[in-house]
């Protein structure tokens, strides 16, 4: 796990080491690497956090002239299997490395062919002694990459985060439908980022470009559907047993749900006895318009079941005064609150692990979140059924439920095409036209529909097609990236076995519908889950996620802020802002439930305020107006 930097045909900044923004992502040891033809120049810049074979002879850039060098990002978690692979053609292997089985890989002439066997998650940048260039990433997108391009097109710098992209003036121009996206879902859908010459490289693919232009690349591989295995339990022992290895020590975050849990059963049975986390809240608070359950009695009575002793994180339910540091930290338009608590247990755990095992992506793989359930129903329902229902959703409803029903409500007044962005969004198309007049909603849309669309017209499901677009966009543009990013700021590995191969084949081997029942999603997980020993107290337990409690915070101490928040410049720029206003005064009144639309509207404007009205990358955490503000501001908790 690491983190690189590669230019292209320029000079790196002021000659300096471009990896300087992302030293958190490699402590351990820093490398270069310069290459020049007659028209061609690459500069290499690489950080490491050695995980396997931590000796000097894995550090990066790896390789030598006469064959090359590679930077890489993430782990390879069968490389037994594919050095054994190798091996018989002939390779012979200096280290114990997965960095020097990635490089010989690639070398290969079916290198398409074996990176289909590869089960691990990666971003590279390989450069050749000609100059050609070839970088890639995991099928779904686990580890970030993202390519800076110039006006004509040409690639001129790859890097692992785009805080050495803007050092090296690669990012100036802002993309404001990239952050019309951050307000309205809370993240940004790639290959956006936010600056208009920047863009996530497309997960599951690898592309190949030429010297000296470096311009128009050319696909050379695409992560195919792995063959379908039916066998959940058994997919899930595999990745487990593949993903625990490491040189360093492994600890796993416990939450007490289902997917953590299961992990926690699995690494039992290897004889696992590394460190374990879980969070809890600081201090007590209740209030009946969070719809979150706590997760610390069941990690409780989890860990119990499981024989391991807890290590405690406590978190500080006041998430505003954090809202600053996390937009910076995840880099694009962004406000969802789980990363600040990622990003406290990850700092919490450095002392005692290097890497740490988590439950991320179940959700998407076999479908968790309620908005599949409520898909589900509603395309089983003739359109005039669901404009019933819709009228039906704006009446009187408890707190706790009112966000749900507004959401169902939401989703019934639309068509089955715009499902996917409906259950993500925290505008309606009406509300969104008075929002942002400058930014269409096709615009904030089309990455959805641009999936989904083609789905419907060949005749899948909605249910099918919302699946399929999550786990294009949602999972690597909100949990992916917060999971990367919250982690790698302390210098920690995170590990995702559920997004392991064999997982991935077991879940993509049932239809979406299969995949629920009444009232509960990821029914087969659980069922397998269940089989494999997780108690029931734990399968039968509903999805809940992590509690921050924006709402009631925001609307105890949201208009005070508010004062200060909306003399950001994006609502002379983007945002109408007296929309904003009424929608900040309806949540404080209690007159409807936007806690979250509010918190987006919050971190929309701070990220505006870091990257557009002050220094940027460079700028010291807290500067700004806003930032200063929430820094000074302290609430008890509700």
């Amino acid at each position: 796990m690491c983190g690189f930097v590669v230019v292209l045909n320029r000079a790196s900044a002021r000659g300096g080491d471009p990896c300087t923004t992302i030293e958190h992502r490699g402590p351990d040891s820093c490398g270069h690497q310069d290459l020049r033809g007659a028209d061609w120049h690459a500069s290499l810049h690489f950080r490491r956090l050695a995980i396997i074979d931590v000796g000097s002879r894995s550090d990066q850039p790896f390789g030598h002239a006469e064959r090359g060098f590679l930077v890489y990002n993430g782990e390879l978690y069968n490389v037994p299997e594919l050095r054994e692979t190798l091996r018989s053609r002939g390779v012979r292997f200096a280290t114990d490395g997965d960095t020097e089985v990635l490089h010989e890989l690639l070398l290969q002439p079916d290198a398409a062919q074996l990176l289909g066997q590869v089960d691990g998650m990666f971003a590279f940048v390989q450069v050749l002694p000609d100059g050609q260039v070839r970088y890639g990433r995991d099928r779904l997108g686990i580890k970030p990459l993202y390519v800076a391009t110039d006006t004509a097109g040409r690639v001129t710098a790859l890097a692992s985060e785009i805080a050495p992209l803007r050092a090296l003036g690669l990012a100036e121009h802002v993309d404001p439908v990239a952050v019309a996206q951050g307000a309205m879902f809370l993240w940004t859908p790639p290959p956006r980022t936010g600056w208009h010459r920047v863009h996530a490289a497309q997960a599951g693919t690898v592309h190949h470009v030429l010297p000296p232009e470096y311009a128009r690349p050319r696909l050379v591989w695409q992560a195919e559907a792995p063959a379908p295995a039916e066998d959940i339990g058994a997919a899930v022992r595999e990745s487990v047993r593949r993903q625990v290895r490491a040189d360093v020590p492994v600890g796993l975050l416990l939450s007490g749900g289902v997917d953590s849990t299961w992990l926690g059963v699995e690494l039992g049975r290897a004889g696992f006895s590394g460190p374990v986390f879980s969070a809890r809240d600081a201090s007590p608070r209740q209030d009946p318009a969070e719809p979150f359950e706590g997760d610390a009695p069941y990690a409780e009575r989890a860990a119990r079941h499981l024989g391991v002793p807890l290590h405690w994180v406590d978190l500080d339910v006041d998430v505003l005064r954090r809202v600053p540091e996390m937009v910076r930290v995840m880099e694009l338009p962004f406000g969802d609150p789980a990363a600040i608590a990622l990003m406290r247990l990850s700092r919490a755990a450095r002392a005692e692990a290097t890497v740490l095992l988590s439950g991320l992506g179940v959700e998407e793989l076999f479908l968790g979140y309620e908005r599949y359930q409520a898909v589900r129903m509603l395309q089983r329902i003739p359109a005039p059924g669901r404009r019933l229902l819709g009228r039906a959703a704006r009446g009187p409803v408890p707190g706790r439920l009112r966000e749900r029903t507004d959401k169902l409500g939401r989703m019934c007044r639309l068509s089955p095409r715009d499902w996917a962005w409906g259950g993500q969004s925290y505008f309606t198309a009406g509300e969104w036209a008075q929002l942002s007049p400058k930014v269409e909603l096709d615009e904030v849309t089309a990455a959805h529909r641009d999936i989904t669309d083609p789905l419907l017209a060949a005749g899948a499901s909605p249910l099918h097609a919302v699946a399929e677009c999550d786990r294009r966009l949602f999972l690597p543009g909100l949990n992916l990236l917060y999971g990367d990013r919250a982690s790698m700021r302390a210098s920690v590995e995170l590990r995702v076995p559920f997004l392991g191969e064999p997982v991935v084949a077991a879940a993509l081997a049932a239809r979406a519908e299969d995949q629920l029942r009444t009232g509960n999603g990821k029914a087969q997980f659980r069922a397998a889950a269940s089989a494999a020993g997780v108690p029931d107290f734990v399968t039968r337990r509903s999805k809940t996620g992590f509690g921050a409690p924006v709402r009631s915070l925001l609307r105890r101490h949201g208009q005070h802020l508010w004062s200060w928040v909306r003399q950001s410049g994006v609502f002379d720029e983007l945002f109408d802002r007296r929309t904003a206003d009424r929608f900040v005064t309806e949540h404080v009144s209690g007159e409807r439930e936007r806690g979250l639309a509010v918190f987006g509207l919050f971190c929309t404007a701070v990220w505006w305020e870091q990257n557009v009205e002050g220094a940027g990358a460079g700028a010291r955490a807290g500067d700004g107006r806003i930032a200063e503000a929430l820094r000074n501001y302290r609430a008890t908790a509700p």
